[in-house]
C-alpha cells in the first residue's frame, strides 16, 4: 500500500520536528561541521533543524487552510523573538532563576504556543468535543520541547523563577503536559490514542536511560550518540503526533454518513 504525502501528514511531520528536543543535535552538529572546517554555531544548526519543521508545517497548513498557515507563520515569528531573548543555552539550572529579560522571552514562548494551537485548531476543525480538543492541544503544547528548550523549557524556567527551586521541576512540566493531553485525547480518540501518547512520552522521558545502553561512540572528543539520541526524540514526538492521527480517524469514523437525496427515476 502506497503512503501518500497529504497536507495533514506534512503538517504533522513539521509538528514532530518542532516538538522534538534539538538542543543536543544542534550543538553536536555544529561541532561536527567545525571539525570538517565548516564554520557553524549551535544556534545556526538548531535553527536549521527547526526551520525544516517549520517549512513542513507551513506547507501542510497552507494546503489545508490559508488562515491556519498565516497564524502558524505568525507563531514562528514570535518563536524567533522568544529564542533571541531566551535561547536554549539559558534554560538550565546554571541560569535560573531568570532575569527579567529571560522571563519576557519565556512569555513569548507561551504566546507562540497559543498561536500554534490556534493554527492547528483552524486546520483540523473536525475534532469534537471542543473542550477535549482544547485540553489535548494545551497539553501537547506544554510537552513541546524539553526542560532545556521550547515551551517546556520556558515553563520550567518560569516555574523555577517564581514557584520554587530547580529540584521541583526537572521533567515535571513535560509530564504535566502529557497528563493534560491524555485527558483530552482519551475523549477524542479513546484508549488507542492514549496508548500512542504514553508510548511517545515514555520514549522521550527515558531518553537518557535508553541512550546509555548504546555506550559512547567518541571520535575526536565528539560523542556520535547524539545522532541516535535525536532520532529517539523524534520517535517520541512522532508517537505523540500518531496519537492525534488515531484521534482524527476515530472522530472521522464516528461522524454520521450523509443521507443521499432521492433522485427521480427518469
Amino acid at each position: 500500500m502506497k503512503l501518500s504525502i497529504t497536507p495533514a501528514r506534512q503538517a504533522a511531520a513539521g509538528a514532530t520536528i518542532l516538538m522534538a528536543c534539538a538542543c543536543g543535535a544542534g550543538a553536536n552538529s555544529a561541532t561536527l561541521l567545525n571539525m570538517c572546517n565548516i564554520n557553524a554555531t549551535p544556534k545556526l544548526t538548531q535553527s536549521l533543524i527547526l526551520g525544516a519543521g517549520a517549512l513542513f508545517m507551513l506547507r501542510g497548513c497552507w494546503q489545508m487552510h490559508r488562515r491556519a498557515a498565516l497564524v502558524a507563520a505568525t507563531s514562528l515569528v514570535v518563536l524567533a523573538a522568544a529564542a533571541t531573548l531566551t535561547p536554549p543555552s539559558v534554560m538550565s539550572s546554571a541560569y535560573e532563576p531568570w532575569a527579567a529579560l529571560h522571563v519576557e522571552g519565556a512569555v513569548l514562548y507561551l504566546i507562540f504556543a497559543a498561536l500554534l494551537i490556534a493554527a492547528f485548531w483552524i486546520a483540523f476543525p473536525q475534532f469534537s468535543p471542543r473542550w477535549a480538543k482544547a485540553t489535548a492541544f494545551t497539553g501537547t503544547a506544554v510537552a513541546t520541547g524539553c526542560g532545556c528548550c521550547m515551551v517546556t523549557g520556558a515553563l520550567t524556567g518560569l516555574g523555577v523563577t517564581f514557584a520554587g527551586g530547580p529540584a521541583l521541576f526537572p521533567g515535571a512540566m513535560y509530564l504535566m503536559g502529557i497528563a493534560i493531553a491524555a485527558v483530552g485525547l482519551v475523549f477524542l480518540g479513546g484508549m488507542r490514542s492514549l496508548a500512542w501518547l504514553l508510548s511517545g512520552a515514555l520514549v522521550t522521558h527515558f531518553h537518557s536511560a535508553i541512550l546509555a545502553l548504546l555506550g559512547t561512540w567518541t571520535i575526536n572528543n565528539l560523542n556520535f550518540t547524539f545522532i541516535p539520541g535525536y532520532i529517539l526524540y523524534l520517535l517520541g514526538a512522532a508517537l505523540i503526533v500518531k496519537a492525534w492521527a488515531v484521534a482524527c480517524d476515530t472522530v472521522s469514523q464516528s461522524e454520521p454518513l450523509p443521507i443521499p437525496t432521492p433522485q427521480p427515476a427518469f
